[in-house]
């Protein structure tokens, strides 16, 4: 594979030391050099498009990696923040023995037991 490709990249080499020696002798060939003319163009036109497209994808990446990754991570550590601080908060309040009362839940035994006495007593007093 690479001897071939040696010999296709020697024949190239040749065949322009070739083309230059005959343009030397003839003085100018306006075809040939009009055909490298217009690759050259093409050539510059495409090299140009390639630095613009690589420029623009660097600027995205950079905004990806320097602006919107630190503060995606940001906002997933506050919520990881958050959800550690309640369960902490309520593991400890469980741990010490106290209750979080809501209105939508169960009330402790105790607290019913205190409010039926408050009627009695209240009762009593009429």
């Amino acid at each position: 594979m690479m001897t071939i490709l040696f010999i296709i990249s020697l024949a190239v080499l040749f065949g322009l030391l070739f083309y230059k020696a005959f343009e030397i002798k003839i003085k100018r060939i306006h075809f040939i050099a009009n055909i490298f003319e217009r690759g050259d163009g093409k050539i510059h036109t495409i090299l140009e498009r390639l630095v613009s497209r690589y420029n623009h994808l660097k600027k995205i990446v950079h905004i990806f990696i320097f602006e919107f990754l630190p503060s995606y991570l940001y906002e997933l550590l506050v919520k990881a923040k958050d959800y550690v601080s309640k369960r902490y908060y309520s593991a400890g309040n469980s741990f010490r023995g106290r209750r979080v009362l809501r209105n939508n839940g169960s009330i402790s035994f105790f607290l019913e037991r205190l409010s039926h006495e408050e009627s009695r007593v209240e009762e009593t007093k009429f």
